[in-house]
């Protein structure tokens, strides 16, 4: 055994000077210690050769000192702000964020929710995109704390972080408001999770009145920019061009949006349109994109803190379903619409 491995935090905290506790929070990273307090700590170690024992650490306490976090896919900027968000909360708790990407696939869902228990974690706070028929039956026999972002019943033994409404009714309510008549949807496919906002379109459309035209409907394969690009040819080709485009998320709208002025079509001169998600590209996309917030941010917060909440008090307090409200972010794509 070397020398390293016998030093303990007890020997670290008297050679800095400190209590135990304040060693501890600096070699979890648990911010709320002095600088000057964190250098003494920092110095300590590195004169003993102190190498922190995680295993050992998780086998006394039966304790990962780890969560998880399950999404769609990193690549999309929505994402980052809410790895980001769960990050620091963790952070604050001493843990280590985990992300898994399922990129929407069912079985892969399923398959992350069936080997929890291989993955070292104390909890996992899940978003699924496909909502798989034995989703509910996975959770409910999860072996650690799971929180959902998104509703998925009032059965499921987890808690939630959900949006009041959907954000597809405030997006078509925008467009109905700035006097679009003609407004078409575009998006990936309609079982996924995003693909649920295609109901606030026909919805949108049933409660303004509004025919349902098929052809005003693009079905791309993902919800990507190219997904835009492809639904911006197909819309531009109508006989009757529509006055409004409702887009999944701001990535089909960016790629819609740049299409359509690369053919000559102004926007929103001659087309407004509405994304979701609110992501930062919407900000520096040329026109900036209108969209619906989901407050990617402030449900990451949220969740984190409901998941660490169940990993200390356990079964003994009830479930929370936390409900956050969108809103729609008015910008450059959607100005009002000259009614002819």
């Amino acid at each position: 055994m070397t020398k390293a491995e016998t030093v303990t935090i007890a020997d670290v905290a008297k050679r800095a000077g400190v209590a135990k506790s304040t060693v501890s929070r600096i070699i979890n990273d648990i911010p709320g210690v002095k600088p000057v307090t964190r250098n003494k700590v920092m110095k300590a170690i590195e004169e003993l050769g102190f190498k922190p024992n995680l295993i050992a650490r998780s086998l006394k306490t039966n304790m990962k000192q780890q969560i998880a976090l399950a999404i769609d896919d990193i690549r999309n900027p929505f994402y980052p702000e809410l790895a980001w968000a769960v990050e620091q909360v963790a952070k604050e708790h001493g843990y280590r964020l985990v992300l898994l990407n399922h990129y929407g696939n069912a079985s892969e869902e399923l398959s992350i929710l069936r080997r929890m228990h291989e993955m070292h974690i104390d909890g996992i706070i899940f978003l699924s995109i496909s909502y798989p028929q034995q989703l509910k039956q996975y959770i409910n026999h999860a072996s650690v704390p799971v929180c959902l972002i998104g509703k998925l019943g009032d059965d499921v033994n987890a808690d939630m972080v959900y949006l009041t409404k959907p954000e597809g009714s405030l997006a078509m309510e925008h467009l109905v408001r700035i006097g679009c008549t003609n407004i078409a949807y575009a998006g990936g496919p309609k079982h996924m999770h995003q693909g649920t906002r295609y109901a606030s379109y026909e919805q949108g459309l049933s409660v303004n009145f509004m025919p349902f035209k098929e052809a005003n409907v693009f079905i791309g394969s993902d919800f990507s920019m190219q997904t835009g690009i492809q639904a911006a040819d197909y819309l531009a080709a109508l006989p009757q061009l529509p006055d409004g485009v409702y887009a999944a998320n701001d990535l089909v709208a960016i790629g819609l949006i740049q299409r359509l002025m690369e053919k000559g079509i102004r926007v929103p001169e001659d087309v407004a349109v509405v994304g979701v998600d609110d992501i930062s590209w919407s900000m520096i996309a040329r026109p900036r994109v209108t969209s619906v917030s989901n407050l990617a941010g402030e449900t990451g917060r949220i969740a984190a803190e409901l998941l660490f909440k169940r990993i200390k008090e356990g079964q003994s307090t009830s479930l929370s379903q936390v409900q956050l409200e969108p809103r729609i972010i008015v910008r450059e794509s959607s100005v009002k619409v000259t009614m002819a």
